[in-house]
């Protein structure tokens, strides 16, 4: 074998192995071994916290926050950019906990939205949550990305 016949075949199998890496139909990009599920097997604790980027669409509440949830309520939450401290200094009702938006996601299937689908984690609980009422309308998005989490004693 020359070597530009052993620089071919090099070439051909990492990109063989590159394409066999791709998988179209799995998990979102940044889902880090995260599962699709149609229906959440997570139960929401008393007592966690998260941080949570909210972006796409044109609605209140975008942002990046950190979220503390007592007893399926909202009990801290602090504004780590100025649309999320505007969110929470005027209408801190639109911040939402993970229960809160796993219902979403419920009402967006249940009402038929092109794109309702959210991501978990090992222990059940959501990374990503991506919602899409009409795919060909502009700006009635919301995603949702949720990192940190932890529960709380």
């Amino acid at each position: 074998m020359t070597k530009s016949s052993t620089y071919l075949l090099a070439a051909s199998a990492a990109l063989a192995l590159a394409v066999v890496g791709c998988d179209a139909g799995s998990t979102p990009a940044g889902a880090e071994g995260g599962v699709k599920a149609k229906a959440a097997r997570w139960s929401e604790p008393d007592r966690y916290s998260f941080r949570l980027l909210s972006e796409s669409g044109e609605r209140g509440g975008l942002g990046k926050y950190r979220i503390t949830v007592g007893n399926g309520k909202v009990v801290k939450a602090i504004g780590l950019d100025e649309s999320a401290r505007r969110t929470v200094e005027e209408n801190p009702q639109d911040v939402p906990t993970l229960g809160i938006l796993l219902t979403d996601v419920q009402k967006a299937r249940a009402g038929e939205a092109d794109v309702a689908e959210a991501v978990f984690a090992a222990d059940g609980h959501p990374t990503e949550i991506h919602i899409d009422w009409l795919a060909n309308a502009i700006d009635d998005e919301a995603d949702y990305l949720i990192t940190e989490y932890r529960e709380l004693p």
